[in-house]
């Protein structure tokens, strides 16, 4: 009955006794669920929406249970020493959590990643399995904060490098990277493609030709050339085995004079974060190659002649393989019978005779 506090369910549920759906009862009170037919407890929960308080020895109120909140945190509400303050209070898993969520945020607007609370919770996610599993045990936050997010920055293609995240944390950038690699395997995502493929040099040039402060009206030239430059160190196969911030940085310097911008090898070296030696030998490996002989004319022709081959290999590529796909699938008899009805559907020739008519087929006529 309504009045005392048990009320029935509209849904059906299964009871084990019963062997059956039936209806349940709930019971407010004792936050408990019972078969209306035979009885039977199907649900005893302990959670309750009512807040009850207690008096202590000394008087003073206290709460009884603890708040869930709708991710399983679990909340307390505690009095500070000396007063009558309320306080929330959250576990140690709650408050490790806390604290990664902040340094997440502060890494993000840091860098002003877009879409900031996209890879926000994405990075947090990743944070919360690393804290499920204790990999945060005898490791700094802000270095696993930092892990987490730049794997969803290699996912999704952000211009960002684990040195400006290791410039940021001010810690040297191959103890950031063995923690990289630990929290990679500890996922098991080693091997997906986004972060076991080469990284794209292309991927950085803006980002570094903005920090270059390269004026408005010449920086999307810069950007354009040093971009061609980088895809003819592709096909020149200078990349392979190679850092992209080398690549980046020689592609830039070279860039930058051929647009009479009179930007230093320290200038360079100060954004892409390479030395004096990997960024010299980066150009003179390029100076060995033909292409480094062109004017930028003739460079910029040479690279948009063979862009548009690249685009035609790689469309006739697709084509091919489209049908390939098709002529060895499920759908190669069904294409075998369209040609066939194509075929049939055309005119068949007809054979002239002696006295100037068309003949028309005989199968009995003699060969």
């Amino acid at each position: 009955s309504s009045s005392s506090g048990v009320q029935r369910t509209a849904a059906m549920v299964w009871c084990p006794s019963c062997e059956a759906d039936v209806e349940a009862d709930y019971n407010e009170a004792a936050a408990m669920t019972c078969c209306a037919e035979c009885g039977r407890v199907l649900e005893d929960t302990a959670f309750s929406s009512d807040v009850t308080f207690t008096k202590g020895a000394d008087g003073a109120g206290e709460l009884v249970g603890q708040f869930v909140g709708e991710r399983g945190e679990v909340r307390g509400l505690q009095r500070m020493a000396g007063g009558k303050v309320w306080s929330m209070r959250g576990d140690s898993h709650e408050v490790s959590l806390s604290k990664g969520r902040t340094e997440l945020s502060a890494m993000i607007d840091h860098f002003m990643i877009r879409p900031g609370q996209d890879c926000l919770e994405a990075s947090h996610r990743l944070y919360r399995l690393a804290v499920q599993a204790g990999f945060t045990k005898g490791r700094l936050v802000p270095q696993v904060a930092a892990c987490c997010l730049y794997i969803i920055c290699r996912q999704e293609a952000k211009p960002f490098m684990l040195i400006d995240l290791s410039d940021l944390l001010q810690v040297n950038v191959y103890k950031l990277g063995a923690v990289y690699l630990q929290l990679t395997r500890l996922l098991r995502i080693e091997d997906h493609p986004s972060l076991s493929r080469p990284i794209d040099p292309s991927l950085y040039i803006h980002r570094f030709v903005e920090k270059l402060e390269v004026p408005q009206h010449q920086a999307k030239g810069a950007a354009n050339t040093a971009l061609r430059l980088i895809g003819q160190m592709k096909r020149d196969w200078m990349q392979t085995g190679r850092r992209p911030a080398g690549i980046c940085g020689a592609a830039l310097w070279m860039a930058c004079h051929m647009h009479g911008l009179h930007k230093t090898k320290a200038d360079v070296m100060a954004v892409v974060h390479v030395g004096w030696a990997t960024l010299d030998k980066r150009v003179r490996e390029f100076s060995a190659n033909a292409a480094a002989g062109l004017t930028l004319r003739e460079f910029e022709a040479a690279a948009a002649a063979a862009e548009e081959e690249q685009e035609a290999l790689l469309a006739g590529l697709a084509k091919a393989q489209a049908q390939a796909r098709l002529t060895s699938g499920p759908a190669a008899g069904y294409l075998q019978l369209q040609q066939q009805q194509q075929l049939a559907k055309r005119p068949r020739p007809q054979r002239a005779g002696a006295d100037g008519e068309e003949a028309g087929d005989d199968d009995d006529s003699d060969a």
